[in-house]
C-alpha cells in the first residue's frame, strides 16, 4: 500500500511506497489535490505488482530514468572513470572538449538525443572548420590558405562519441550504442601531419650545436624511444652491461616490457653522462626539450623546420630517423619492426620509412647485369637508312608475330601466290585460284543433300528405319 502525506501540512502531496524489490520510494505528487495524488499512487502500487509478476521488465524502468538524466551528469560520470583507470589528463581534458562542442552543436540534452543521423552531420560539418595556418615559410602558395580540420581529427571525434556510448552501454544506461556503424575518414587522402626523418648529416649537426641536449637527442635519433619514454627513463631500465633498455608497460605505449638493443655509440654516451652515486629511480635525463626549444636547437644546427613538400621535422621526427637510418642500414622489415616496437608492419613502413632517391639509386645499382648487350652505343652505319631483317630464331616457335606481320611486303599476294617454279601470267593465275578453291569447297548438285557425305551410319540407318516405318 502507499501512503499520501503532506510535509508539515502544506505544500503538494507527497507519495511513499514499497517497489518491487522491497525499497522504501517517495516521491512528490506535484499536486495539491488529494484525490488525484490517490490515483497517482495507486498507479505506482499496480506497475509494483506488474513488476514482480514479470510482466513488466525492471531494466527498461532503469534506462528510462537515465535517459531522463542531464546529459552532462552523464559526461561528467564517464571523465571521472577515465580518470580512475590512468588515462592521460590531456587526453582527458580534450575528450571533454570534443564531446561538449559535440552536444552544443546538435543541441543534445539527454542521452537519447544522441543518435546517428545527428554525430554524422556534426562531423561532416567539421570539414568546414578552419585551423591555424601552417608555421612553414609564407612564400608557399600551400601555406597562404586556411586549412579546415583534417580526416585524423574528424575520426578522433568519432572514436571519442563512441566510447562515451560503449560506456553508457556497459552501464546500462543505454540499450545499444546508435553511433557504432558511423564509419571512419579515408585518412590516406588528405594526411596533414607529415613528417620528415633527418639525413646522417643533419642528425650530426643537430647533435654537436645542441649542447647538454646533445645525448638525448642521441639516445632518442638512435633508439626510436618516444618523448613520454624518454622523459620516464631510469637508470633502473638501463642495463649498460648487456648495451640494452628496458621499456617497462605502464611507461610504453604498447602496455607491455619491450627490450631495446643500443648501438656501441649510445652505450658510451649513456656511460658518459651517469654520475657516479646515481640511484636506479633518478631519471637519465633531468628535463625534455620542448617544442619551441626544440625548434631553436634546428634553427641554430641550419635546419629547415619545413622542407619544400611542407614536411615538417618536430620531436617525433627523431623517431622516423630511427626507422629511416635502419632501413638504410639494410635491416630487415622485421627487424626493424622489433626495434620499433611496432605491433603492425605497415606502420613501420608507411610511417616511419622515409627513403629518398639517393637510397633508391644504391639500391638500382645493386641490380644484377643480365648480359643484354643493350648499352652499347656503337651502331652500324654503313646500314643506316636501309631496312634490316632479324636472322631467323633457331626455334619456330620463338618468331614473334608482331614483328613477322610488319615484315610482310604490301604487294604480298597471300592465297594467290604462284607455286614455286612456275612463271607468273594472267592465265596462270585464274588457274591457280580456280583450282584451289574447287579443292577447298566441293560444289554440291541438286540430287544431293548437303552433309550427306559426311552422315554417319547411325544417322543413315535411323532414316532407312524412319522411310519403312513411313511404308
Amino acid at each position: 500500500m502507499a501512503t499520501v502525506f503532506k510535509r508539515n501540512g502544506k505544500g503538494n502531496w507527497i507519495i511513499q511506497w514499497f517497489d518491487h524489490e522491497g525499497v522504501r520510494r517517495e516521491k512528490s505528487s506535484r499536486m495539491t489535490d488529494k484525490r488525484a495524488a490517490e490515483r497517482l499512487a495507486s498507479k505506482l502500487v499496480s506497475d509494483v505488482m506488474l513488476r514482480r509478476e514479470g510482466i513488466i521488465d525492471p531494466s527498461a524502468d532503469r534506462l528510462a530514468e537515465h535517459c531522463a538524466q542531464p546529459l552532462a551528469e552523464h559526461l561528467e560520470e564517464y571523465l571521472d572513470d577515465l580518470r580512475h583507470r590512468g588515462c592521460n589528463p590531456r587526453h582527458v581534458k580534450t575528450v571533454e572538449r570534443q564531446l561538449n562542442r559535440m552536444f552544443d552543436d546538435i543541441g543534445a540534452k539527454r542521452l537519447s538525443d544522441l543518435d546517428a543521423v545527428h554525430v554524422q552531420r556534426h562531423l561532416r560539418a567539421l570539414r568546414n572548420v578552419p585551423v591555424k595556418q601552417l608555421r612553414a615559410a609564407a612564400t608557399t602558395e600551400q601555406n597562404k590558405d586556411v586549412r579546415m580540420i583534417g580526416p585524423r581529427t574528424i575520426n578522433a571525434v568519432r572514436a571519442a562519441i563512441i566510447a562515451f556510448l560503449n560506456w553508457n552501454v556497459r552501464t546500462e544506461r543505454l540499450a545499444t550504442n546508435p553511433c557504432q556503424y558511423i564509419p571512419k575518414v579515408d585518412e590516406t587522402r588528405d594526411k596533414r601531419a607529415k613528417r620528415r626523418a633527418l639525413t646522417e648529416e643533419e642528425l650530426k649537426r643537430l647533435i654537436t650545436s645542441s649542447g647538454p641536449r646533445a645525448t638525448f637527442y642521441l639516445v632518442a635519433a638512435l633508439t626510436g624511444l618516444r618523448m613520454k619514454e624518454m622523459a620516464s627513463l631510469t637508470w633502473d631500465d638501463v642495463d649498460l652491461s648487456t648495451d640494452a633498455i628496458l621499456v617497462r608497460a605502464h611507461k610504453g605505449k604498447a602496455k607491455r616490457d619491450d627490450w631495446i638493443a643500443l648501438s656501441p655509440e649510445v652505450t658510451a654516451a649513456l656511460r658518459g653522462i651517469r654520475p657516479s652515486g646515481a640511484s636506479p629511480v633518478d631519471h637519465v635525463f633531468e628535463t625534455s626539450p620542448t617544442t619551441r626549444t626544440f625548434s631553436a636547437d634546428l634553427k641554430r644546427a641550419g635546419i629547415a623546420e619545413y622542407d619544400e613538400l611542407v614536411r615538417r621535422v618536430d620531436r617525433h621526427a627523431l623517431r622516423t630517423t630511427t626507422g629511416t637510418l635502419l632501413a638504410q642500414a639494410g635491416v630487415t622489415p622485421q627487424q626493424a619492426q622489433r626495434q620499433m616496437r611496432h605491433a603492425d608492419i605497415s606502420t613501420t613502413l608507411r610511417h616511419y620509412t622515409d627513403l629518398r632517391l639517393s637510397d633508391q639509386s644504391k639500391a638500382a645499382a645493386k641490380l644484377p647485369s643480365v648480359g643484354s648487350g643493350l648499352a652499347s652505343d656503337e651502331t652500324d652505319e654503313s646500314d643506316e637508312g636501309e631496312h634490316s631483317v632479324d636472322p631467323a630464331p633457331a626455334e619456330p616457335q620463338h618468331w614473334p608475330q608482331q614483328s613477322k606481320h610488319e615484315t610482310t611486303p604490301f604487294d604480298a599476294n597471300g592465297c594467290d601466290a604462284v607455286p614455286n617454279g612456275q612463271v607468273e601470267s594472267e592465265d596462270s593465275r585464274t588457274r591457280f585460284r580456280t583450282t584451289k578453291r574447287d579443292v577447298l569447297r566441293t560444289p554440291a548438285n541438286g540430287f544431293e543433300k548437303a552433309g550427306d557425305r559426311d552422315r554417319t551410319d547411325d544417322i543413315q540407318l535411323g532414316n532407312a528405319v524412319e522411310s519403312l516405318i513411313a511404308g
